[in-house]
């Protein structure tokens, strides 16, 4: 996996995740979630694939994500205030969907991948977007306002956001040849690690709640 795949792979999940949190507003059964979520590895598949032909007309960006993800940790803090402070999720949302698309297609453009990768990438889109849409059912029942559970989410991807922006260039112009490209990636992505963490103690927390409710 080449670093821009890398950065592509985790923009994938992060804004998948972000975007099946805030499609909890909405209350869809199994048949409708299962085509939103087909629809997303359809579309995905199609903007990474078509991306790869437009890798000369926008070689200059490989210089310039530095730039991109600032831009990006601007939009999710912006998307984040319009979504907790003003209550305003749809506006928010189509902020995010609109970002991620361009992301998408930005990244994808730069990166080196073969027709079973991009297959493979969708398919995240697919599962993650269907499997957090399922975990929403459980945060709607935890004690905190949903809103605040997905503000929390949304704080730490624009913070991660931030340090991919600062640390870009100089992991850009690090020597692969001693390592894998990815696993310059570590130091930063570790930071998704607590993100899944703080999700997966939520979703416990839900659990824990309710099975004590149960029994009371």
């Amino acid at each position: 996996m080449d670093l821009i795949g890398g950065y592509l792979l985790l923009l994938l999940v992060l804004f998948t995740a972000n975007i099946a949190l805030m499609l909890g507003n909405y209350k869809f059964n199994n048949v409708k979630l299962i085509l939103v979520s087909a629809i997303s590895f359809i579309v995905s598949f199609s903007l990474i694939y078509v991306s790869g032909y437009m890798n000369a007309q926008l070689a200059f960006l490989l210089d310039n994500f530095s730039y991109i993800f600032l831009i990006i940790a601007l939009i999710i803090l912006v998307s984040l205030i319009c979504y907790v402070k003003k209550d305003n999720f749809k506006a928010s949302l189509y902020a995010v969907i609109i970002t991620f698309l361009i992301s998408m297609v930005l990244f994808a453009s730069q990166a080196t991948l073969d027709i079973f990768t991009i297959l493979l990438y969708s398919l995240f889109v697919f599962i993650v977007l269907f499997v957090v849409y399922q975990l929403t059912k459980l945060l709607h029942h935890a004690k905190r306002e949903y809103p605040v559970i997905v503000g929390e989410y949304m704080s730490l991807f624009a913070v991660l956001m931030f340090i991919f922006a600062l640390t870009y260039n100089s992991t850009l112009n690090l020597d692969y040849t001693m390592f894998s490209s990815f696993l310059i990636l570590t130091p930063t992505y570790q930071l998704v690690y607590v993100i899944i963490g703080i999700i997966v103690v939520l979703v416990v927390g839900v659990l824990i709640n309710d099975s004590k409710g149960g029994n009371s």
